[in-house]
């Protein structure tokens, strides 16, 4: 790009935000990228490493707490990726959220990241930023009553029925979703929702390997039982870390595009994806066969995740390059 439009990713150090702003960086863009503490010397060089970074990756310190602090990333920016609302599992004093009650979940689970969401959308109002590309979940697709096939528009949580079930950690990505999108639609902002799950491959902070998904694989490749050890009946949705990110930018760059769209390459049966792990880890690794059979897997309509224009990898190819990847040692002779 002769003269390239800058984005700010929010959350640049997260699993997903330091993939976004890797694939940015490759494509040409210049970045504002923010982290809770941009000097943070156990994430910057990793960041400051990415191909491009030293000429067009510039950090900033922000708090989710405070709209303001997120100001100066913004300035000139043609757009925003906020992906820096991970899950939160637990109270304030460490209780589980599945164990709080309606009004502590809502208060320290679910208000927390609303809130925190609303502050960088006023922010990017303040700055004139038209274009919003969040990142959520699939634990906002999960209606009341289950539907055959999922698609973007069907499968909508209801925040009360999770709250109300105790299901928290659920409820607060349909409730960010829904006041980003009541925020948008106020304010003419084009907003577009990313809705992952379980994502797998190379990662570039060596703390992402400490996440649930990237911990089952980092002890299957050691050889240990880390999640199960009996196969669940139950299954799971995959894709690949940089086709997630490559949706974002694809949301970004495609001016129509609005609305959610899946992350996801497929849902598989547990029973399946620990065949395909077993083909590249040790056998002690794997738990027990499931007696009997699996549960009928989740289905999607990806009708609208292709109109963005991603081809995404296979379940194979990911398990098979994120288990190659990580016999590379890759994190052993950095600093």
């Amino acid at each position: 790009m002769n003269n390239p439009k800058t984005l700010c990713v929010a959350g640049a150090s997260g699993l997903v935000g330091s993939n976004i702003v890797k694939a940015a960086l490759a494509k040409g863009y210049r970045v504002n990228g923010t982290m809770r503490d941009a000097e943070d010397e156990s994430k910057r060089p990793y960041l400051m490493a990415l191909p491009g970074a030293a000429e067009r990756l510039t950090l900033f310190s922000a708090d989710t707490a405070q709209s303001d602090s997120f100001d100066a990333a913004l300035e000139g920016a043609d757009a925003v990726f906020i992906a820096c609302f991970p899950p939160i599992y637990k109270g304030k004093d460490g209780t589980p959220a599945k164990d709080l009650d309606r009004q502590r979940g809502y208060d320290e689970i679910v208000k927390p990241v609303k809130e925190g969401c609303m502050n960088v959308f006023e922010a990017a109002a303040r700055k004139n930023v038209k274009t919003v590309i969040l990142c959520s979940s699939t634990s906002s697709t999960n209606p009341p009553e289950p539907v055959a096939v999922k698609t973007e528009e069907n499968a909508v949580s209801d925040a009360e029925v999770q709250m109300n079930a105790g299901k928290f950690t659920a409820a607060e990505k349909i409730v960010m979703e829904t006041a980003a999108k009541d925020f948008c639609d106020a304010h003419g902002m084009r907003l577009s929702i990313i809705i992952p799950t379980m994502m797998l491959g190379p990662v570039i902070l060596p703390q992402h390997l400490e996440g649930d998904s990237h911990h089952l694989i980092v002890g299957l490749n050691k050889g240990e039982q880390v999640l199960h050890k009996e196969t669940p009946a139950g299954s799971m949705s995959l894709s690949h870390i940089e086709d997630v990110a490559a949706l974002f930018l694809a949301a970004y760059e495609k001016p129509d595009a609005s609305g959610r769209y899946f992350a996801v390459y497929d849902s598989w049966p547990w029973r399946d994806l620990y065949a395909e792990f077993a083909k590249h880890a040790p056998a002690s690794a794997m738990p027990q066969p499931l007696e009997g059979e699996p549960e009928e897997p989740t289905r999607f309509d990806f009708t609208r995740r292709d109109s963005l224009g991603v081809t995404m990898r296979d379940i194979p190819t990911t398990i098979a390059q994120m288990f190659d990847w990580l016999k590379t040692e890759p994190f052993s002779t950095r600093h």
